[in-house]
């Protein structure tokens, strides 16, 4: 995330704008480097939450017991603010972000 923060705030990483005065073919183009920075970024963060997801709420499952009602009840809850957290992210970035 950081990197594609980077790839859209640091100006030399990212093409100069075009002015309205000028058409939209005479604008420059983004350079291979810029390119490479920017879907890069994207394919990282693709790559890694694609990762992560699945495998951080099988590991937190792990964690209680099946065979203790206490911790069984437990694991349950852990599902349920699993995904309330996930899905307030999701809100969260589409909406203020």
């Amino acid at each position: 995330m950081a990197l594609l923060t980077a790839a859209v705030s640091i100006p030399s990483l990212k093409p100069p704008p075009c002015s309205a005065s000028i058409s939209r073919e005479n604008c420059k183009q983004a350079s291979k480097l810029q390119l490479a920075v920017f879907f890069g970024s994207l394919y990282l963060l693709a790559i890694a939450s694609g990762g992560t997801k699945p495998n951080i709420s099988t590991m937190g499952a792990d964690q209680f017991d099946d065979f203790d009602p206490k911790e069984k009840a437990q694991k349950l809850s852990f599902f349920n603010w699993w995904l309330f957290t996930v899905f307030s992210g999701i809100l969260f970035a589409s909406t203020f972000l």
